[in-house]
């Protein structure tokens, strides 16, 4: 009994050490680099986001949507082409990730659906076409079920969202313990998964180092943690289903050897989104738009050129 009571003790006293970092979070870091960047950014009630835009005089908008341990620069082997097709596209830091804030709010799609809107709102953008990469496939998809006569079309590249037979670490939704992991060694369980990202991750390295620098700004871990509690990153199986009802034109791109969330569930997509192109891309894993970007680049610009 002594035992467990001190250990409970000892539970109570870290809690309350993560809850004081909780609420006192430095982003002196995070702020310094966010001017050193020289990238765009605005201020909402929920806070500041970090955006970029290439070709500001193009007329029709694609927003890039990064995945759930993305940043913008993640979609830098894209931007290009579509530029060069004729599009004004848009890349922004999801909320917790990259150089955008990390909001003391409960981390669900209504929070990622405000920020999208604001930025669309701010751009005066209409017919927009939504490009996601995993867990952005899921922002996107969620809110063109919502604001669907805001977009013209969606592209998934690599998507979240379908579980597999092991589900989710039930851990991680123990408050105070799980809370206590991911503060204390959440970048240790993500980075594994982030590598798992390529099928030969040392050919990727800047996006890993990239990763880690982002990693270590404060509020981090929090936002991803609450991400995976309060959004369906794993599991978005009744939104397949309900996107599967959109009439939009929509492209599912895969790596044949993604891990994270396998090829194969293109069979239950299939039967989900019967209307849905589905294009699978060879010798690539989760981040199929960096380790394929030739063939990602040209399946989109193909299936939008269609929509024009």
């Amino acid at each position: 009994m002594k035992i467990l009571k001190y250990f409970l003790v000892a539970l109570s006293l870290l809690g309350l050490m993560v809850a004081h970092q909780y609420y006192n979070e430095d982003n002196h870091t995070i702020v310094s680099a966010r001017k050193a960047s020289g990238d765009e950014l605005f201020n909402t009630e929920e806070g500041v986001t970090r955006y970029k835009i290439f070709g500001q005089n193009n007329i029709e908008t694609v927003i890039l949507i990064h995945s759930f341990n993305g940043f913008l620069e993640s979609w830098a082997p894209n931007v290009d082409s579509l530029v060069n097709a004729g599009y004004r596209v848009v890349v922004y830091d999801l909320f917790g990730r990259g150089l955008s804030d990390r909001p003391h709010k409960d981390y669900d799609l209504t929070l990622f659906q405000t920020q999208l809107d604001s930025l669309i709102r701010k751009l005066g953008a209409k017919n927009v076409h939504l490009i996601g990469s995993s867990f952005g496939c899921v922002i996107a998809a969620d809110y063109a079920m919502k604001y669907p006569e805001k977009i013209e079309s969606l592209v998934m590249v690599g998507p979240a969202g379908w579980p597999d037979e092991n589900g989710r670490n039930q851990l991680l939704d123990i408050p105070i313990v799980g809370d206590l992991v991911f503060h204390y060694f959440g970048k240790q369980i993500l980075k594994p998964k982030v590598e798992a990202y390529f099928l030969e991750p040392s050919k990727h390295s800047e996006f890993i180092e990239k990763w880690t620098t982002f990693s270590s700004y404060p509020g981090f871990t929090r936002s991803a943690l609450s991400t995976l509690r309060y959004s369906p990153v794993l599991d978005y199986s009744a939104g397949w289903r309900r996107l599967g009802e959109l009439n939009k034109p929509i492209a599912f791109i895969w790596g044949k050897q993604d891990v994270s969330f396998p090829y194969s569930n293109t069979t239950k997509l299939s039967k989900l989104i019967p209307h849905a192109r589905i294009i699978g891309i060879d010798n690539a894993a989760h981040w199929v738009n960096i380790e394929q970007a030739d063939q990602v680049n040209g399946a989109i610009g193909e299936f939008l050129s269609v929509k024009r």
